[in-house]
């Protein structure tokens, strides 16, 4: 009787325990893939769930700031190249409010736009402006003028205790300018308020 020369060096007992191990770690193996697959739909689904069942609680916001815009006016069209000023509002306490822009300039009232933020330490609102719900009026056509500006700003997204937030809030203020034409720097008083809804 001749042995097998393929199971010359192995006893069939050994055969039999590798082939159990083999079996047992491809089950694990198949057992975590199934798991896999069926958890992490349902982890993300509950994970969905839970931030939008986070609580939302509403903020009376409350803002006065006065600084310098710089603006260039060609013809028509107004670019508003910086908005900087200093002053205080909800959430975020002493703080700086800042933008940027563009505006018509073809009658006494004209829209504008931009994007722009009210920031504090550690907290920030983002706000965005357009042009259906802003408008700016000019007290003449040369030489130094007050433009009275309003509009609405709608918060777009914040950090520290404005994260999550979302909301409109009003503005109202006044632009002083030296002419209507060219390079212009003036003095801006804007007074902010309104609701914000506040995640968390």
């Amino acid at each position: 009787m001749h042995e097998d020369p393929t199971h010359a060096k192995t006893s069939p007992g050994v055969q039999v325990r590798s082939r159990g191990r083999r079996a047992r770690i491809c089950g694990a193996v198949g057992a975590l893939a199934t798991v896999g697959v069926v958890v992490s739909p349902a982890l993300a689904r509950a994970a969905d769930v839970a931030s939008k069942a986070l609580p939302t609680r509403t903020v009376a916001f409350t803002g006065h700031y006065k600084g310098n815009v710089a603006l260039l006016i060609d013809n028509s069209k107004v670019t508003i190249s910086s908005v900087a000023g200093k002053g205080t509002g909800t959430l975020v306490g002493a703080s700086t409010v800042s933008g940027t822009g563009s505006a018509s300039a073809s009658a006494q009232c004209d829209p504008f736009s931009g994007t722009g933020a009210i920031a504090g330490p550690g907290t920030r609102i983002d706000f965005l402006v357009t042009s259906s719900s802003s408008q700016g009026c000019s007290s003449g056509e040369s030489g130094p003028i007050t433009v009275t500006f309003k509009g609405v700003a709608k918060a777009t997204s914040g950090t520290g205790k404005a994260k999550g937030v979302s909301g409109d809030l009003t503005f109202k203020g006044s632009l002083h300018l030296g002419n209507t034409t060219g390079s212009q720097k003036g003095a801006f008083t804007v007074t902010v308020t309104g609701r914000l809804a506040l995640k968390g």
